[in-house]
């Protein structure tokens, strides 16, 4: 049986694969692929023909209404068409799953979490597609770890010298790590280095047989409401079955301080 050599085996993958060498992968990385694969356990998940997904994107479109005589009566605001609300399948934007060029269609499990992913501001516009599975789609389930550390419990204790971890203490530290990489809040300006890790353990999975990859939203309602994401590998496996706009209402921001505030003296 495969075991990862540290608790932190992901973090170390993460760091060759961001700024040493990702096409061409080291052993140590190899070998670190090959026990994800070995660890995987408890995580399929299969969705049935007909099961809808929502997927979301920032603006609509304006058409003009005309009456049965073609006269001009007004406007009207309809959801993108179906073409639209599909990644291209050449020039495909990456992300966290796909590279730039090989598209992967991101969806989620309610219309909420589908329209926060795509960052939307008060008075936004979005188009919301309802996405229907034409078959049935093998998922992994990366949300176990979601908003865990993989610091925690056994890992915390044998730093403090409580003896050396299991194979399975191990497995545990790094699957949390993986689960938080997926579900990890990305925009615009990131370095686009950091997708690399995600998108490597991505391939991974297709090439294992897996249809998509499903993570925990950090957006949407609070708590264990919250929705789920998927990144779907093909995205010929889902029709847009309807497609409506929303504008967006409000948004909820909720902060608090994660560090020591300096002040200055009153000399």
């Amino acid at each position: 049986m495969l075991e990862f050599p540290r608790w932190d085996s992901y973090s170390r993958f993460a760091r060759a694969v961001r700024s040493c060498r990702r096409y061409v992968l080291g052993e140590d990385e190899r070998d670190f692929l090959a026990t994800v694969l070995a660890t995987i356990q408890d995580r399929d998940v299969e969705f049935k023909a007909g099961k809808i997904f929502y997927r979301a994107q920032l603006g609509v479109e304006i058409v003009d209404r005309e009456d049965d005589e073609g006269n001009w009566v007004g406007e009207d605001v309809v959801g993108f068409d179906a073409a639209r609300m599909k990644p291209l399948s050449d020039r495909a934007r990456e992300g966290r799953a796909n590279p730039t060029g090989i598209p992967a269609l991101y969806v989620g499990t309610s219309a909420e979490t589908a329209i926060s992913e795509v960052r939307p501001w008060i008075g936004a516009d979005v188009s919301v597609a309802m996405c229907r599975l034409l078959g049935p789609m093998r998922t992994l389930d990366l949300t176990k770890g979601h908003g865990k550390s993989s610091f925690a419990g056994a890992v915390f204790r044998h730093v403090l010298g409580d003896g050396p971890l299991t194979a399975e203490d191990k497995a545990k530290a790094v699957w949390i790590d993986i689960d938080n990489a997926f579900s990890e809040p990305v925009t615009s300006s990131d370095d686009r280095a950091d997708y690399a890790p995600t998108q490597v353990l991505a391939e991974l999975f297709r090439s294992a047989g897996y249809d998509a990859i499903g993570y925990k939203s950090h957006f949407g309602d609070d708590g264990d409401r919250r929705g789920y994401n998927l990144a779907i590998f093909d995205p010929g496996m889902v029709e847009i079955a309807s497609c409506v706009p929303y504008q967006v209402k409000s948004i909820k921001v909720v902060a608090e301080q994660n560090g020591t505030p300096w002040t200055k003296s009153r000399g």
